[in-house]
């Protein structure tokens, strides 16, 4: 698992890139997300659309500088192809053209400059997404909340062990206004990835949806599926191979404890702290996940408030049968084409009491291996009222 080691200030924390299969791993390209953060929404609390995220002073800037062990290639500008400025995760896009700011190159070659295209300042409340489902949020996604590295193409290298990310904001006298920094240990070889994504649904927000108690994000009405982007493991032998790697992981769902249960399956040592369920790959493609026949590739767990019972992650379901991933084609055909993977589309149920759900799917290291630990994982938000 990708272990960040050092987090502070307005950077939360460094992960791997929804669009990117090994963004983190050693002696490839950088694809990452920097998720920032603020004294008074910490973590992914930050993440709430409530939560207002960063903007640009009039005449400042924000640094964002790639330090440790991240080399540049010189081959790569930094312009908007290596860089994208996003509000909220899953990601819905700034684009510097359409919001209004410019990137550039600072004195040191490794920095990330992002200024005011006009000079004037860029109001946090005024950055809104242009995507088309941002339109329907119940409450839209407004600021700077993730910086994306490498995106379209990728202007640095995961060299040596560890990387860190280094975020300053300045005013227009060159005054800090607000700085973080993050590092990451960079993986040793390629794993599995589980990555949010808003393709569906004209890229809405998918996170932070707001039910009754009881209620099933996905299937209840005005809620749409939480929705994951999946990479299997690159096969890739260089930095280039790796990145253009877009393999799926087709087959995947998942069996809550209950599921379980009734399956007669008893949970091995190994995998006993995915207290809410499984991750299973239908491995002889029957359709149906079955614990003693199919592959377990990693499992969930979900934090809850205090007392709740009844709340689960699971399979959406046609004409009775278990919605598995697929590529990402055969759902949002014109992202499926430029960024690969497989989708993964789960409800979650809610359980008897208000408050925030945490749904987690976390994949093992080496699927093949029930031993071989944690590996990517993502963590979506539900609140029930």
């Amino acid at each position: 698992m990708t272990q960040p080691v050092l987090a502070g200030g307005l950077v939360s924390t460094i992960v791997n890139a929804p669009l990117s299969a090994t963004g983190t791993v050693a002696g490839t390209r950088v694809g990452i997300n920097v998720y920032l953060q603020s004294d008074a929404a910490q973590g992914a609390a930050f993440m709430d659309p409530a939560v207002i995220g960063y903007g640009i002073p009039a005449g400042g800037v924000i640094e964002i500088e790639m330090a440790g062990d991240y080399e540049r290639d010189w081959g790569v500008p930094l312009t908007q192809s290596a860089i994208m400025l996003v509000t909220g995760t899953p990601q819905q896009g700034l684009p510097g053209a359409a919001v209004g700011y410019t990137i550039s190159e600072g004195d040191d070659e490794n920095v990330f400059l992002i200024t005011s295209t006009s000079g004037e300042a860029l109001l946090a409340e005024n950055l809104l997404s242009g995507a088309p489902g941002a339109m329907s949020d119940a409450i839209r996604q407004r600021g700077i909340k993730v910086l994306h590295i490498g995106f379209q193409e990728s202007a640095f290298l995961n060299a040596g062990t560890s990387g860190t990310v280094i975020v300053r904001i300045k005013d227009a006298n060159g005054n800090v206004v607000s700085e973080g920094s993050a590092s990451i240990d960079f993986l040793t070889s390629a794993q599995p990835q589980v990555l949010p994504t808003n393709f569906p649904n004209a890229m809405a927000n998918h996170n932070w949806q707001s039910v009754a108690t009881g209620d099933t994000v996905g299937v209840s009405e005005g809620t749409i599926p939480l929705t994951y982007m999946l990479y299997g493991k690159s096969d890739g032998t260089d930095a280039d191979s790796h990145f253009a790697y877009k393999g799926g992981f087709n087959g995947i769902g998942v069996l809550s404890t209950t599921a379980l249960a009734e399956a007669g399956f008893t949970m091995p040592e190994a995998l006993s702290r995915f207290t809410d369920g499984l991750v299973l790959q239908d491995t002889n493609a029957d359709g149906v996940l079955d614990p003693a026949v199919d592959a377990i590739v990693g499992g969930v767990t979900i934090t809850a408030p205090d007392g709740a019972t009844g709340y689960a992650l699971g399979n959406l379901e046609d004409a009775g049968a278990a919605v598995l991933s697929v590529p990402t084609t055969d759902i949002a055909a014109k992202p499926g084409t430029r960024w690969g993977g497989s989708m993964l589309m789960l409800s979650f149920t809610t359980g008897n009491k208000a408050g925030q759900y945490s749904p987690t799917i976390t994949l093992l290291a080496d699927p093949a291996d029930i031993n071989s630990g944690d590996g990517a994982s993502y963590t979506y938000t539900v609140v029930a009222q």
